[in-house]
């Protein structure tokens, strides 16, 4: 009997092989068993790690099983560490923990991030901008994330590049979550959380009455820049301090608008003279300028000058004379039409 020669398909994990006789014979494919890891290289590995938790509300169990009891719930980014000395040795899927106030149980290793210490930091603040951009993340789990990564700042693990980064990361936070309470008209009258956490955050905090809106004060950056004015970070804390100043309603008040300009981005062009947001910024404060002095016939400098508006001018030119050469070439001249209008 002659055969031809054999064809294999492979199609959804079978094998099947073309016989002379036309028919098809299937072929299961063995799959191999994962290979488990040995608990000896789990426990050296988790006794390595640090373990970042990504989630709200993950569940702490009693022991290494889904059904067994819930001690609590975990908060985002709660300092969990490995329980080197639990009876239960580590388990694929679960790790055993103990948390700062000494409870001890097993988390679900699949939810958690577990790293090498020197990502900690990264890691943790990747997950919590992560969920504060998200829009599936509530007002509520913002406030929580907002208040982890305030508490973590504090615990004195951090000095230094890392203490200003976690200190701006976490004013950040509070920015996007006071934004979105903003946003939605959440007023803390009607909220006893929220209430509690802008009481928490209220050093932190300015109110318009005006507006009936909160706002991070832009000083809580501009002070973390003055402990730590060469940092490696100190430039993102200084975008972050002329992005919390809120738009003020100045109409043609000559000083408020030369105040706000000063107070904000002119005063990053000063502290960062090479700062990653120069251009940026030089282009927002030339076009303003621009406006005010194109027609210097028009400039509100009404007889008699306010002795403010003369400050807040002195003080732009100071500042400019102290920039960058080519900031300074496109800014100065405006001021200087200023100071020829007003200090006549």
């Amino acid at each position: 009997m002659k055969f031809l020669p054999l064809l294999k398909f492979f199609r959804r994990g079978m094998v099947f092989v073309l016989m002379s006789s036309g028919l098809l014979i299937s072929a299961p494919i063995v799959q191999e068993k994962p290979k488990q890891t040995k608990p000896s290289e789990l426990f050296k590995r988790d006794s390595n790690s640090q373990i970042v938790i990504p989630v709200i509300g993950l569940n702490l169990h009693l022991f290494a099983d889904q059904k067994s009891d819930v001690l609590r719930k975990l908060k985002f980014g709660e300092p969990v560490h490995f329980d080197k000395d639990s009876l239960e040795s580590p388990k694929e899927d679960w790790i055993p923990v103990k948390l700062e106030d000494g409870l001890s149980g097993f988390i679900k290793r699949s939810v958690v991030r577990s790293v090498p210490p020197k990502q900690y930091l990264s890691t943790l603040l990747f997950e919590a901008e992560r969920m504060i951009h998200s829009k599936n993340i509530d007002f509520t789990a913002k406030q929580e994330i907002t208040d982890t990564i305030f508490t973590i700042s504090l615990n004195g693990k951090f000095t230094g590049d890392e203490y200003i980064f976690i200190r701006a990361k976490a004013g950040y936070f509070l920015k996007k979550t006071v934004d979105l309470m903003n946003e939605k008209g959440i007023k803390p009258d009607n909220d006893p959380s929220t209430l509690e956490f802008l009481k928490h955050h209220q050093t932190k905090l300015l109110y318009d009455y005006n507006s009936g809106k909160y706002y991070v004060d832009s000083n809580y950056f501009w002070k973390l820049l003055e402990s730590y004015p060469k940092t490696k970070h100190s430039d993102y804390a200084g975008y972050l301090a002329t992005e919390s100043m809120p738009m003020a309603d100045c109409g043609v008040d000559l000083k408020c608008r030369l105040e706000e300009m000063r107070k904000g981005k002119l005063r990053y062009l000063y502290l960062f003279p090479t700062g990653n947001y120069v251009n940026l910024y030089t282009k927002d404060l030339v076009t303003s300028l621009h406006s005010m002095t194109k027609d210097p016939d028009s400039i509100p400098c009404f007889t008699p000058v306010g002795e403010g508006i003369k400050s807040e001018i002195s003080q732009m030119i100071r500042y400019a004379s102290e920039i960058g050469p080519r900031e300074k070439k496109q800014i100065l001249p405006h001021l200087q039409i200023l100071k020829k209008e007003c200090f006549r």
